[in-house]
């Protein structure tokens, strides 16, 4: 009887797994050629190429290697600039945006998301001499929060500064240069970016952490004709978070917890 019951279990969890005759065209080439394109762009600690190695590292880059360790896909990484990840994935040079692009309304319109791997929320890089403690401090006349444009942490800057004057930049690196040489009051930012930036240089800059901020999830995106390539990557994505793999990596790459688990 148990023989019959675990050959019954095997049957059933063997026709759950998508073919390659009811998948869809994407799934369908994935699954016959074991190869998975993805596009990635540049995130120091989640994903970047080693110059010294030519491999990708980060948390990112260690969950597509476990992926493809567990499913035995192989995985061709192809970088991309951050504005280039979604017109990419619509022209069909890669299968799946896996980045750590967040899930939005205005995103949604274009792609479809997976299930969140992780969480990151909204914090102000200061001077390390600024003696700010609330974000009440920073809006105040004539300060200016330096942003990247069109990102959520410029939106939430625009719906929560009523006095200060919120900028857009067009890329990180002039939106926290604004900070240092002393033009901007704080830079609005991610928080991991931005405990990064503190831990890096705790004698020039810190992380300022609202207790009212807005959090966003990290997603991996596909084309909505690929819904059945998103369960299958959605299935990865909640075992590994019951087996607490979010949490290793987390660790691993020295990256705040809350990156795991959320505002919770």
């Amino acid at each position: 009887m148990k023989t019959l019951l675990g050959a019954l279990a095997l049957g059933i969890a063997t026709l759950a797994l998508p073919s390659a005759a009811d998948a869809g065209a994407t799934l369908e080439r994935v699954l016959k050629e074991k190869k998975l394109v993805v596009g990635v762009a540049t995130w120091n600690k989640f994903v970047a190429l080693n110059p010294l190695t030519n491999k990708y590292e980060g948390f990112i880059a260690d969950d597509i290697l476990n992926m493809e360790a567990a499913t035995g896909i192989k995985v061709e990484f192809v970088n991309t600039s951050w504005g280039g990840l979604i017109a990419g994935l619509q022209a069909g040079k890669w299968d799946i945006i896996m980045t750590g692009m967040g899930a939005t309304p205005e995103r949604a319109t274009a792609v479809a998301f997976s299930e969140p791997y992780g969480f990151i929320s909204a914090t102000a890089m200061l001077k390390a001499d600024n003696p700010a403690k609330t974000r009440e401090d920073l809006d105040k006349p004539g300060n200016i929060i330096s942003t990247v444009a069109g990102t959520s942490q410029q939106k939430f800057s625009q719906r929560v500064f009523k006095n200060a004057k919120v900028v857009g930049y067009p890329d990180t690196a002039a939106a926290v240069l604004e900070v240092m040489q002393g033009r901007a009051t704080a830079y609005m930012g991610d928080s991991v970016s931005n405990a990064n930036r503190e831990k890096e240089r705790p004698k020039e800059v810190r992380n300022l952490i609202f207790t009212d901020t807005e959090w966003n999830s990290l997603n991996h995106a596909v084309r909505y004709e690929d819904l059945d390539l998103l369960t299958f990557v959605n299935t990865y994505i909640r075992t590994m978070k019951l087996r607490g793999w979010y949490k290793e990596l987390a660790t691993k790459w020295e990256l705040p917890p809350e990156l795991a688990t959320g505002p919770n």
